[in-house]
């Protein structure tokens, strides 16, 4: 006699863990990623002229102190060459900025949805947003800032590439 045995697999139980980091991702890539270069570009026009007399400002009084080297001065020097470059290749920087933030949503909802292509989609996208800044804006002086960006990306990526392993 021959037996018929129906196996039922029922669907995988996304990890809390990975549950923690996709939300954090989604704020992360939505809000300061999507969100906030939109918000810039609607608000650059009006605001660009004040924040350039604040930040040569602080670079004068800094000189008339006679703190003219320094991770501070150097702080505000960079933000002066940040906002130049920002007010010429505004468009850009925020295009790649939103496009990248779109790809990174993505790779995270496919994560949610425990599919692996979400982790390569989202490791490609947050490695090029990277280059956004040090390539449409200024190497010297964004570089700190990257640094931190990588960081933080690499922390992420290597947390998502633990749970690889629940992805199909």
């Amino acid at each position: 006699m021959e037996e018929n045995v129906t196996t039922i697999e029922l669907p995988k139980k996304r990890p809390t863990f990975l549950t923690v980091l996709c939300i954090l991702s989604f704020i992360g890539s939505g809000f300061f990623g999507l969100i906030q270069p939109i918000y810039n570009y609607a608000t650059f026009e009006k605001t660009y002229a004040q924040k350039m007399e604040k930040a040569t400002e602080a670079l004068e009084q800094m000189e008339d102190a006679g703190m003219e080297s320094g991770f501070l001065y150097d702080m505000a020097a960079n933000g002066v060459v940040q906002l130049k470059a920002m007010s010429e290749n505004l468009e850009a920087i925020t295009g790649a900025n939103c496009l990248f933030a779109i790809l990174s949503l993505l790779g995270v909802f496919l994560m949610f949805k425990l599919k692996k292509n979400g982790f390569y989609l989202y490791t490609f996208a947050n490695v090029f947003w990277l280059l956004v800044p040090l390539a449409l804006i200024d190497f010297n002086s964004m570089i700190t800032m990257t640094i931190i960006g990588a960081i933080i990306t690499a922390i992420f990526v290597i947390m998502y590439a633990v749970n690889l392993k629940h992805m199909k």
